[in-house]
C-alpha cells in the first residue's frame, strides 16, 4: 500500500515538473518570468520589426511606387531629393525626417505630395511658411495615386504623431473613382461601400477607360492673351465627374471618408480640416471665359459637372460637426486671371510652385490659432500619477528641484496651471534650472 502510495506520488510530482518546464519554455509570461529574459521567436506570421522597417526592396533607385495590399501603392521609402520627387523618409513619405511629434499632418495624394515642386515648394511647405510659426512642424503623408480610401486609412496612422490638426486634400480630378475603384476593388474596404449607401451591382460598365496617356485629338492648347499658356485634357478629368452611377459612388465615398475621419479625429482630441484642390480646367475656367475663348464641349462639360459636384460634396463636408473646410477653388481661379503661370505649359495637371502657393496660403489664412501657442512660464508637467515643476522660456523647458528654487526666484506661492509632456516635445531640454537667476528663471524670463 505505501509502495502504491509513494509511486503516485511521484508520478505526480515528476508529472508537475514537467508540466511547469513546458510552461515556462511555451509561454513564460504565465509564470511571471521577467519580460527582458523572454524571447519572441521568428515566425512567418509575425516578420521581425526592422526587417519589415528596413526591407531590401527599399534599398536602391528601382521603382518609385511599391505595391501594398491596404493602400494598394505606396511610395518607397529612402527615396533621395530630386528636383521633381523626393525626399522620402523611412515610411515613404515626402519628408526629411519622421517626427516624434507633429503639430500638422497633411493627408492627400499627388497634389498634396506635390508633382512639379521640390518639396519646400510643395503646398504644406508654403501653409507652415504662410502660418510664420517657427514652433510649429507639418508632416506630410500623402502618395500620388491615392484617393479618399487611403485617406481614412492614414488618420489611424497620423494620430500616432499627436497632431493638432489633421488637412485632408480630396482632388477633384480622379479621387471620385479612385475611392471607387479601390473600395470596390479589394476586399478590406469593401464595407464602406455600405456605409456610404452605395447599391449592389454599381460598376465602371460605360465608362471610357482612365489613361494618362491622353491622345492629341483630346488635347487643348491655349495660349491666353498675357502670355500664360499650358494643354487642357478635359475629357480625361470629366471621367470622374461626368453623370454616373461610379461616379456618385465615388463622391459618395468621399462624403462618407470626411464623417469617418471627422469622427476619429474628434474621439482622439484632434481637429480636421478639408479641402478640395479643383481641376486645372476648373481653374482657367473665369479666365476662358474672360477672354472669350471658344472652349470644346469636352470642357465646358466638364467646367460644368465638376462645378456641381463640388458644390454638392462641400456643402456635406460643411455639414459635419467639427469640420473646418477651406476653399481653394476661388483663390486659385483668382489667381489664375493674372500673368504668373500656375500649372506647366504642357498637359500635367499638377500645380507648379506659385499653384502650390496659392493653396497653402490659402489652408494658412484658414487654420491659424488652431494650432496652439507653446507653453510659457510655471507649470506642473503631468507624468502619470506624478507632477514635475517644470519652467517653459524662450531657452526651452526647466526643471526645478525643489519648490524653494521656484520660491527664490521670484515665482509667487500658489496654484500653478498644468502641462502635458506632449505640449513640452518638440522643445529643447535643457535639465536643472541651477542657482538663483530671476531674469532667466523668475517671472520675467516668460510671455506670461
Amino acid at each position: 500500500m505505501k509502495k502504491n502510495l509513494f509511486l503516485m506520488l511521484a508520478v505526480t510530482a515528476l508529472t508537475l515538473v514537467l508540466a511547469l518546464g513546458l510552461i515556462r519554455a511555451l509561454a513564460p509570461g504565465l509564470l511571471g518570468g521577467p519580460a527582458d529574459l523572454q524571447l519572441v521567436q521568428l515566425d512567418d506570421r509575425l516578420p521581425a520589426f526592422y526587417k519589415g522597417v528596413f526591407r531590401d526592396e527599399h534599398a536602391g533607385d528601382r521603382e518609385f511606387l511599391l505595391k501594398d495590399p491596404l493602400t494598394r501603392v505606396r511610395a518607397r521609402p529612402f527615396h533621395l531629393s530630386t528636383p521633381k520627387a523626393g525626399p522620402h523618409d523611412v515610411l515613404g513619405f515626402r519628408n526629411a525626417s519622421v517626427p516624434v511629434a507633429a503639430d500638422i499632418v497633411t493627408i492627400g495624394d499627388s497634389m498634396t505630395y506635390g508633382n512639379n515642386a521640390v518639396m519646400e515648394q510643395n503646398w504644406p511647405a508654403w501653409m507652415l511658411a504662410a502660418l510664420r510659426r517657427d514652433d510649429v512642424n507639418v508632416y506630410n503623408m500623402s502618395t500620388g495615386g491615392w484617393a479618399a480610401v487611403q485617406y481614412l486609412d492614414m488618420l489611424d496612422y497620423a494620430a500616432a504623431f499627436r497632431p493638432y490638426l489633421v488637412v485632408v486634400a480630396f482632388y477633384s480630378g480622379n479621387d471620385p473613382l479612385e475611392s471607387f475603384q479601390m473600395a470596390q476593388g479589394n476586399r478590406n474596404w469593401q464595407w464602406l461601400l455600405e456605409r456610404a449607401g452605395i447599391a449592389a451591382g454599381v460598376s465602371l460598365d460605360g465608362l471610357p477607360a482612365f489613361s494618362l496617356d491622353v491622345p492629341p485629338e483630346q488635347q487643348w492648347p491655349v495660349t491666353f492673351g498675357d502670355g500664360v499658356s499650358t494643354v487642357f485634357t478635359p475629357q480625361l478629368r470629366l471621367i470622374s465627374n461626368t453623370n454616373h452611377p461610379a461616379v456618385d459612388a465615388g463622391y459618395a465615398l468621399m462624403a462618407t471618408a470626411g464623417r469617418l475621419m471627422a469622427e476619429k479625429v474628434k474621439a482622439l482630441g484632434m481637429r480636421v480640416v478639408f479641402t478640395v484642390i479643383p481641376t486645372k480646367e476648373l481653374v482657367y475656367a473665369d479666365k476662358v471665359q474672360a477672354e472669350n475663348l471658344v472652349a470644346p464641349e469636352p470642357y465646358r462639360a466638364l467646367v460644368s459637372a465638376e462645378s456641381g459636384r463640388l458644390q454638392t460634396l462641400v456643402a456635406q463636408l460643411q455639414a459635419i460637426d467639427g469640420v473646418r473646410y477651406v476653399d481653394v477653388v476661388k483663390p486659385l481661379q483668382q489667381a489664375a486671371l493674372g500673368n504668373t503661370a500656375l500649372y506647366p505649359e504642357n498637359s500635367n495637371g499638377h500645380p507648379l510652385a506659385a499653384g502650390y502657393k496659392v493653396i497653402g496660403d490659402s489652408i494658412a489664412a484658414a487654420v491659424t490659432g488652431l494650432v496652439p501657442e507653446p507653453p510659457s512660464g510655471l507649470y506642473a508637467m503631468i507624468d502619470g500619477n506624478e507632477f514635475y515643476p517644470v519652467l517653459v522660456n524662450d531657452e526651452g523647458v526647466w526643471y526645478f528641484r525643489s519648490e524653494a528654487d521656484i520660491e527664490q526666484n521670484g515665482w509667487p506661492a500658489g496654484e500653478i496651471p498644468m502641462v502635458f509632456p506632449r505640449q513640452l516635445l518638440r522643445l529643447r531640454h535643457n535639465g536643472v534650472a541651477s542657482g538663483v537667476d530671476t531674469q532667466r528663471f523668475g517671472p520675467a524670463c516668460c510671455r506670461h
